[in-house]
């Protein structure tokens, strides 16, 4: 069976937690397919797609070696907006500030998945946290309505410590839909 892999950092629980909770307040008013499960909300660094053991290993080893003089480093929650068009978004998510480490650690990340022998996608990195996808609403879908409703002063009010990078595998059709298989403690 085809899966995917994903080099991500790993959210602690309780940002998790006011992220759902943020979520539940919106959930019936602005309809999504899919609102993803609280423990699948993470920050992707390199998509791999369906790896080989081979390059998953070489990749994992590399990884780890690049961030071995990382430490922790704070994040703030920063607004909710979306992909795709803008009246039928494809993606809800949730943004981040106080980012300069955070593309620091991506490139590591990214350069070591490069080197190890993956294609990775070349778009900029755009540091979300994906909330919901395709929204299936009746009525033309307003963000700034949402972000009324979610609160828009209060979602910057929440800070944390990232200190885990892993690398994630999917499973289809799963709830959560996401494991974390190897964990790269920032110290």
């Amino acid at each position: 069976m085809n899966t995917n892999y994903f080099f991500a950092l790993t959210l602690p629980d309780e940002t998790k937690e006011y992220i759902y909770d943020m979520t539940e307040e919106i959930r019936s008013e602005f309809p999504f397919k899919k609102w993803l499960h609280k423990d699948d909300y993470h920050i992707t660094l390199a998509f791999l797609g369906n790896a080989p053991e081979e390059m998953r290993k070489k990749s994992m080893e590399l990884v780890k070696g690049s961030l071995s003089n990382e430490g922790p480093f704070s994040l703030s929650l920063h607004r909710i907006s979306t992909f795709g068009e803008r009246h039928n978004p494809r993606i809800l998510w949730a943004g981040v500030t106080g980012e300069e480490r955070l593309f620091d650690i991506q490139k590591k990340v990214y350069q070591e998945c490069l080197q190890a022998g993956f294609s990775l996608d070349k778009k900029p990195f755009k540091p979300h946290i994906t909330i919901a996808r395709k929204y299936i609403g009746e009525r033309t879908f307003d963000i700034e309505e949402l972000q009324v409703k979610a609160g828009r002063d209060s979602i910057g009010q929440h800070s944390f410590t990232v200190s885990e990078v892993s690398l994630y595998q999917s499973h289809f059709g799963a709830s959560p839909s996401y494991e974390p298989i190897f964990t790269i403690r920032l110290q």
